[in-house]
């Protein structure tokens, strides 16, 4: 009341009504702390401007020139205030910090002038200065909830990413200069005439910037870089996402297209529930009602529609500009865009509203007819968007009955023996680990190292220096200034070679249930490197290589004190030439001084192996009803590949029945009718159970793979190399069918190949199909 009462006396001369101001202020305080969450809030500030303006400024009897100037003028505002905040705030005020020796002394600075300038604007009466001031002070107050990572950080967790600690290690993380900069408005770009990016030329709005040679095979199907622009980073990386939320989505699959109906999108097969839910039709309905209600707003408000486009396009385009992706991006980017979205939703509820208000016009004079129609056509909006978005959309979001991360990391952790090290790739197979170490204190004694955050000096450091819970620092014998000065080095293939006591052979550090002549004293192997594709002369080695090289070569001079192990996940570029040490042990491979030509998934030892995949937990993961993501089916997937290499090897070395309970095991933790495989697990499974001579279940595979094969063949054979690969896989079920003398199955397989090819010589009748087997059987008996 006081605030009116003040404003009535001023005749509001005043730049807002200061009833409003404490809105203001509110927002200035939660723009402060959306800092902290995402930076994506800011770009609310230009809506925010424009909705003022026209609140406040506007006037009808204004000219068009006059309302286009204010229109830019709060443009022009809005992007002070937006620069201000970021990077002035966010990025030149911790810079600022860091030119002074003493943080704490610029903290009581900043928070004196702050109050000296609230104080005195308001005992002056300089309403606008005291306004500007007080939302200074609240986006400050907000921002300062940053400093709960800085206090934490200096507690030195376990998990303390980035280690701000340091003034320069604050404005450093601040900055957020662990991620690199992209080039926005002039920077080199790919050039087609030399099939590269040359660092030396430099063009305006480069969009194909990437100097990774990876990136180069997209960029080359691009002839400029506005093409690449927009069909790629707005039409693939942002209309396909708007699309996906308002028009329909093909499946969760990464790069999945927006459809309209299901008959789109052909070249998916389903096997599973989860597949199926995870396609969500619109039928565009609520696409056209939200253009509907764009072009209701601006014909009833054209100034509120103007902010709200501003806003769309702004958190949409404006973003895309910004980020100026590469290709090839780990994981699908909706939830960048969340904004632009939000903003069309605004104009789907505007639409739906316009829709209800033209009917009551036009029934106007009916005013007994009127209401019934307009509660029923409101039904009739509410069931047809949102009620059928919620139908189509709630089976994919249920996260109820999965609990496939926490068991995924509790199956990692129970690969391991005691005190071990673990390299893990990135998030996905890093973040339960800790979860699990941290919340529920399992398995504290294990040290889990990410490969991707080794490649910084300061995580380098921390496993140095640090222990972490019961896990010892790691053996690192790479000095303090090698660590700080960590980067890509060049590397000339050569030998490495590490010590091995073999008197250490049984005892804890290296507790080998194997004859000691396997044991290879000292350890040497290859090590290649990463190609470079500058040069041939030489390959790379990434600062994560040179430092799990340096963890595992310093632990075995040390005597093998720590059991150190390569998490299945990790790439095998990642995996130091290691391969043919590695030793299966659940979801890890155990760097072991026993050479083998086992192949990629390791050598299996009976009774070690096996003892440690009965442990493994799959809640869950046998319920057609739970919702399981294309990322989370190939992880389970994978489990097979692990199960069917154990249980064919364990068989080989004929350990027939420890092989049989681990595919009973894994057959029924994952059934193929839940989640689904690629035609790799069903190949390795297959092998497995002709392995056991379990030919049913391999027939049975065999037939849930048909389908899968032929419709890979109808529809994603567009390369040659593509056609090989399928080709092969056809012919793996032709030779199961005849090896297991199912020469009728094997007959229609061949019949379906030729319909699908429309080629008759494609069929194989199962005479012709037994004479095969049976010339087979009397070479081989002949060869005897």
């Amino acid at each position: 009341e006081e605030a009116r009462a003040e404003e009535s006396r001023l005749g509001r001369h005043v730049p807002v009504g200061l009833s409003a101001n404490r809105y203001l202020i509110l927002i200035a305080y939660l723009f402060g702390l959306a800092i902290g969450v995402h930076l994506l809030n800011l770009l609310a500030v230009f809506f925010l401007a424009l909705i003022i303006y026209f609140t406040e400024y506007d006037r009808d009897d204004l000219t068009s020139g006059q309302r286009f100037t204010g229109i830019l003028v709060a443009g022009a505002v809005s992007m002070a205030l937006f620069v201000a905040v970021y990077p002035g705030i966010v990025q030149w005020l911790p810079t600022l910090a860091g030119m002074v020796d003493n943080l704490f002394v610029f903290m009581i600075g900043v928070t004196g002038i702050v109050v000296f300038a609230v104080y005195y604007t308001h005992a002056k009466r300089m309403q606008t200065l005291n306004i500007l001031a007080l939302v200074f002070a609240m986006l400050l107050i907000g921002y300062s909830t940053y400093a709960v990572i800085f206090i934490r950080s200096a507690a030195n967790p376990p998990i303390d990413e980035n280690d701000p600690e340091t003034t320069e290690a604050i404005v450093s993380y601040l900055k957020r200069e662990q991620y690199g900069s992209t080039p926005l408005f002039s920077g080199a770009t790919f050039e087609n005439s030399k099939q590269a990016v040359d660092p030396e030329n430099t063009v305006n709005f480069p969009r194909r910037w990437s100097p990774d040679p990876n990136h180069w095979t997209e960029y080359r199907k691009y002839k400029s870089d506005s093409e690449f622009f927009f069909k790629y980073q707005i039409g693939h990386m942002y209309w396909r996402y708007f699309l996906w939320n308002f028009l329909g989505k093909a499946s969760d699959i990464q790069d999945s297209p927006a459809i309209l109906f299901a008959s789109q999108a052909p070249q998916f097969y389903f096997q599973t529930p989860s597949e199926h839910a995870s396609r969500n039709l619109y039928f565009g309905i609520p696409l056209l009602l939200g253009l509907f209600g764009a072009a209701f707003q601006f014909s009833r408000d054209w100034r509120r529609g103007f902010a709200v486009a501003v806003l769309f396009l702004v958190s949409g385009i404006g973003i895309i500009i910004y980020l100026n992706q590469p290709p090839f991006q780990p994981r699908e980017r909706d939830y960048s865009y969340v904004a632009s979205f939000f903003a069309f939703a605004l104009w789907i509820g505007i639409g739906a509203t316009g829709i209800l208000e033209l009917v009551g016009e036009l029934f106007k004079r009916e005013t007994d007819r009127v209401q019934p129609v307009l509660f029923g056509l409101a039904g009739l909006l509410v069931a047809a968007v949102p009620g059928w978005m919620l139908y189509q959309n709630y089976d994919d979001h249920d996260r109820s009955g999965r609990y496939v991360a926490p068991d995924y990391a509790y199956n990692m952790l129970a690969s391991l023996d005691e005190n071990a090290i673990v390299f893990t790739n990135g998030d996905n197979d890093t973040f339960p680990l800790w979860y699990l170490q941290e919340v529920e204190g399992t398995r504290t004694d294990v040290r889990v190292t990410n490969l991707s955050l080794l490649n910084t000096p300061w995580y380098a450091r921390q496993l140095k220096k640090q222990a972490s819970r019961e896990s010892e620092p790691l053996p690192i014998a790479l000095p303090d200034d090698a660590i700080e000065e960590l980067t890509v080095q060049g590397w000339q293939p050569r030998d490495v070679e590490i010590p091995v006591d073999k008197s250490l052979i049984g005892s804890n550090e290296l507790p080998l249930a194997m004859d000691t002549s396997l044991i290879e004293s000292p350890m040497r192997w290859r090590l290649e490197g990463r190609p470079y594709a500058y040069s041939d002369e030489f390959n790379l080695l990434h600062g994560a290589d040179q430092m799990a090289l340096d963890i595992i070569v310093t632990n075995a001079r040390q005597g093998w004190k720590r059991p150190v192990y390569f998490a299945v996940t990790v790439s095998p570029s990642g995996q130091l030439n290691l391969q043919n040490y590695f030793q299966l042990e659940g979801q890890a491979f155990r760097v072991v001084p026993i050479r083998h030509n086992a192949g990629q998934l390791g050598r299996v030892v009976p009774g070690l192996t096996s003892s440690k995949l009965k442990q493994f937990r799959f809640r869950g993961t046998d319920d057609p009803t739970v919702y399981f993501d294309d990322n989370i089916r190939n992880m389970l997937d994978n489990y097979r590949n692990v199960y069917a290499h154990a249980a064919e090897s364990l068989a080989q070395q004929g350990s027939i029945e420890e092989a049989s309970d681990l595919m009973k095991m894994i057959s029924e933790a994952l059934p193929f009718d839940v989640i689904p495989g690629d035609e790799q697990s069903f190949l390795l499974m297959a092998r497995a159970y002709n392995s056991i001579g379990d030919m049913d279940a391999q027939l049975a595979l065999m037939k849930r793979l048909e389908p899968l094969v032929l419709h890979r063949l109808e529809f994603e054979a567009n390369t040659q190399q593509d056609q090989r690969s399928i080709l092969n896989f056809v012919q793996m079920i032709r030779y199961t069918y005849i090896e297991a003398r199912a020469y009728d199955s094997g007959e229609a397989f061949s019949r379906k190949l030729a319909d699908l090819l429309g080629d008759s010589a494609f069929v194989e009748t199962a005479d012709e199909l037994r004479a095969l087997r049976e010339s087979d059987d009397s070479s081989g008996a002949a060869n005897d």
